[in-house]
């Protein structure tokens, strides 16, 4: 835990500097949204590590987890189950990271109590749906390191959609039917929507990078909406880490 807490708070501050040097928001709102981009880097390795590891010591380590290995190859319900359990306790380091350092934040930024609580529900919420994402791809190439440069590749797709769109101009008349998706599957944009102040697109360096600033579209209302449909991509990764289980289950 204590490593984990060491790492997160390295990547925070790389993160953190990069933000503020691109000019995206104020110092608090910039370190928020390094907050996201380390729980949804640390929060999939993590998930990928403990769920993977976890499930190979399950099934070949006989000696150790016999009635375990049993349970699991009779009930795919117990599966899911432990599954659920190891995505949870997981992210155990994750959570009490995201904890002290919002804390933090509450003494050296002007922070109000009742955004540092939606600060801290969004991030629970990014964690396990990013440990879900990390899980699945740990299964599905069967290695966790590559698994989790997976997961992350699709975190920065839907973090840079809104730069990915200028590329898209070629092939379409119009691209803005495609800004409402890119607004709502966007992890950094739940932040926007907690300081409502904050306009991340209008800034000088994006203007030059995204198509996103030229036409007219809106954030998520509310913004606890992009919460909502993390918990269903994450959600589906989880079925679908649950699907690939059950027929290694039923080998035993």
């Amino acid at each position: 835990m204590f490593l984990t807490c060491v790492i997160a708070s390295f990547l925070l501050r790389i993160a953190y500097r990069l933000l503020r040097h691109l000019g995206l928001g104020s110092p608090a709102e910039c370190y928020f949204m390094a907050q996201v981009c380390v729980v949804l880097l640390t929060a999939t390795y993590l998930a990928a590590y403990t769920v993977h590891t976890g499930f190979f010591r399950v099934r070949f380590n006989a000696s150790t987890a016999t009635s375990t290995a049993h349970l699991l190859a009779l009930s795919p319900i117990s599966t899911g189950g432990w599954l659920l359990r190891q995505l949870a306790l997981g992210q155990i380091p994750m959570l009490c990271w995201v904890f002290l350092s919002t804390g933090g934040a509450l003494f050296i930024t002007d922070l109000q109590f009742t955004a540092a609580l939606e600060i801290l529900a969004i991030l629970g919420i990014y964690s396990l749906a990013a440990g879900a994402v990390g899980m699945l791809c740990a299964q599905v190439f069967r290695d966790t390191l590559f698994g989790t440069e997976c997961a992350t590749l699709l975190w920065c797709i839907l973090m840079g959609g809104a730069l990915l769109l200028n590329s898209l101009q070629r092939y379409v008349d119009d691209p803005q039917p495609f800004i409402p998706l890119v607004l709502h599957l966007n992890p950094l944009i739940a932040v926007q929507g907690i300081f409502e102040g904050l306009d991340i697109f209008r800034n000088p360096v994006l203007y030059e990078l995204t198509p996103v600033t030229s036409y007219d579209y809106r954030y998520p209302n509310p913004w606890y909406l992009i919460g909502v449909w993390q918990l269903v991509i994450g959600g589906c990764c989880f079925l679908g880490t649950w699907w690939m289980c059950r027929p290694r289950s039923y080998d035993q």
